[in-house]
This record gives structure tokens, C-alpha cells and sequence, in this order.
């Protein structure tokens, strides 16, 4: 098909956005999935802003009664401030997280029954899917839990993996720190000091604070970095053909111009017919990759309609971008061959 006949630019376009709107599908689906990662690598807590690593203090002697006690006061300190925690045991110590929730931001520890969060009721929930919880519900008992407690229920924390060595949830205070992950949701530095003053009396040593933030953690993930990489590199494959295809209309253009039609004129009426094409190429390319992603990952491309609707519209966005670039340079040139 002859290209730079009406039909033929518009198939082309439309073979052009259909490739590119693979691609930002591709990067659609991959900051989705980094979110849900980075999400779940705080146990679902949704305004994590710092993290913690814990260790057991080397000065620090092993009374377990002053160390509950100062951890009770931290969690007195987090409730009066307004700040939520989240612990996740890693080496030593109880396989549990122990929250403090403050607010909305560990949905999941708000869902609670009351008993499994309250520090003197004695009662655990067991983490779905782990070994304990397979243990309740067939032999009604949770061998891991501290001496004492007993199950209040099941919950299912974001981020803990099958068969993990994480098994239940306490509210903070209901066991001594122990040595682990924390994550709060505060940055304010004059918080972290206090945090860290407490976290000593607890009896444990401490990294400095990391912040967490989603920004940073899109950049560290290297799948979104080779999907964001191959999409700007077909970006500028797909302004050059259709610079490409522009060239070769170069008497329409001179054409339109013996009848007073302007340049911009001529870019307008150029992008206004690539419209059609571009969408229903994006869309053509979005539907190919979610069902690419269901077959070659297993994992389902479809996903919300919120991750769906953002992988549409960003290709469409970007190749009308493109496709307006390409023909205002297309245009500028041919005039500049004229003159």
C-alpha cells in the first residue's frame, strides 16, 4: 500500500501505535507491579516513609520484663504522636510482626478482631497461608506462638510469602522487640531521634533510617528500567517513520499550499486524521499484551481497570505526541526543500 496516499498513512499509523502501545502496556504493567511489590515489602503498610534494621544490643542485658515494658512505652510514644510501625522478625526472635497502627495506613491491622489488638489480651492472629495457620486449622493448635497466647483468627498480611518463616501478628507490646525490619511512617528527624532513643531502651541496636519512597524504588527496578528504555527507543523509531511517511507526501502538501493552506494548517488537518488510527492501534497493542503477559507469565494481564485504562491512555498520549512531532518536523522539512 502506498503510503503516502490518505489510506495508506492511516494504516501505517495504526501499525505503528499498535507497536507502541505494546510497549506502554509493557511499562504500564511493570510500574503496577513494582507498586505492588514496593507495597508489599512493608506488609502493606500504605504511607511507609523510613526504615529501621533492628539487631539485638551487645550492652544490653536480657531482661525480658524492662524490655517489654520500654517497648510498651514506644508504643504509648507511637499512639500519643500519631505514628504507625510495623516490624518483621528476621534471624532470632518471635517469627511475627508486630504492628502499631495509627490511622489508616496498615489497613489489614485495623481489620483486626479487638482481642488481637489489645497488648494484655494474651491473642495472636495467625498469617494466611503460613505453617501455623495450616497447624489451627487442623490440629487447632500454633506450636510457634510465645507461651501463653492463643489464636484469635487469620489474617492475611501483603508481602508475606508461602511458607515463610513469618507465622502470626501482635500488637506492639505484646511481646519484647526483637530483632528485625521496622518501617514507620514518619521522616521528621526529631521523631526518628525519639524513635531511636526508645528502640535502645527496648534493648536493641539499630542502622541509620532509610527512606522509602516509591520514587526510589520504581528506579532501583530493573524491569521497569529495560521497558522504560525499549519504549523511548521506539519513540524515536516511530517519529522517524512517520517524519518518513511525510517526506513522501510531498505534493499533497505542495498541492495544499497552491490552494493557501498554511503549514500549520496542514499539521493540524495531519493530526487530526491520525487520531483514529492511534487509538485503535494503542488499543489493539494494549488487549495483544495483556494477553502476551497471561500466556508467557501466567500472571494476568488484564489486571484492574485502573492499570488497564492508565496503559491505554499514556500510549495514546505519548504516540500523539509523537505522531504531532513527527509530522510538524516532516512538514518544516519538505518546506525547506521547496524554498
Amino acid at each position: 500500500m502506498d503510503r503516502s496516499s490518505p489510506n495508506g498513512f492511516r494504516v501505517s499509523v495504526a501499525v505503528v501505535s499498535l507497536l507502541l502501545g505494546v510497549l506502554s502496556s509493557f511499562l504500564a504493567w511493570a510500574v503496577y507491579w513494582s507498586v505492588l511489590d514496593w507495597r508489599g515489602s512493608q506488609w502493606g503498610m500504605s504511607d511507609a516513609r523510613t526504615q529501621l534494621v533492628l539487631t539485638a544490643s551487645a550492652d544490653a542485658g536480657h531482661d525480658d520484663g524492662k524490655n517489654l515494658e520500654a517497648t510498651r512505652d514506644l508504643a504509648r510514644y507511637l499512639s500519643g504522636h500519631g505514628i504507625s510501625l510495623l516490624e518483621g522478625s528476621v534471624g532470632d526472635g518471635w517469627p511475627a510482626i508486630v504492628f502499631q497502627s495509627s490511622g489508616s495506613s496498615i489497613g489489614w491491622a485495623d481489620a483486626l478482631p479487638r482481642e488481637c489488638r489489645d497488648v494484655d489480651s494474651r491473642m495472636a492472629c495467625v498469617i494466611e497461608s503460613s505453617f501455623s495457620a495450616g497447624q489451627w486449622r487442623e490440629h487447632g493448635d500454633a506450636p510457634l506462638l510465645p507461651a501463653g497466647f492463643s489464636v484469635g483468627g487469620v489474617v492475611r498480611v501483603p508481602g508475606v510469602n508461602v511458607g515463610g518463616n513469618l507465622q502470626y501478628v501482635l500488637p506492639l507490646g505484646a511481646v519484647p522487640l526483637f530483632p528485625g525490619s521496622v518501617y514507620v511512617n514518619t521522616s521528621d528527624p526529631q521523631r526518628l531521634r525519639e524513635i531511636s532513643d526508645l528502640l535502645v531502651r527496648c534493648g536493641m541496636d539499630m542502622t541509620q533510617p532509610q527512606t522509602q519512597s516509591l520514587w526510589s524504588s520504581l528506579a532501583g527496578d530493573s524491569f521497569v528500567g529495560i521497558t522504560l528504555l525499549f519504549l523511548v527507543l521506539a519513540l524515536v523509531c516511530a517519529c522517524v517513520c512517520v517524519m518518513t511517511m511525510e517526506t513522501a507526501r510531498k505534493a499533497d502538501l505542495h498541492v495544499r499550499r497552491l490552494f493557501g493552506a498554511t503549514g500549520r494548517q496542514v499539521w493540524a488537518g495531519r493530526v487530526r486524521a491520525a487520531i483514529v488510527p492511534i487509538a485503535a492501534g494503542v488499543l489493539a497493542g494494549t488487549v495483544l499484551s495483556a494477553v502476551l503477559i497471561t500466556v508467557v507469565s501466567g500472571r494476568t494481564g488484564i489486571g484492574p481497570a485502573a492499570a488497564f485504562a492508565a496503559a491505554f491512555i499514556s500510549g495514546t498520549v505519548l504516540t500523539a505526541l509523537v505522531t504531532a512531532l513527527a509530522e510538524w518536523l516532516g512538514i518544516r522539512s519538505n518546506d525547506e526543500v521547496e524554498r
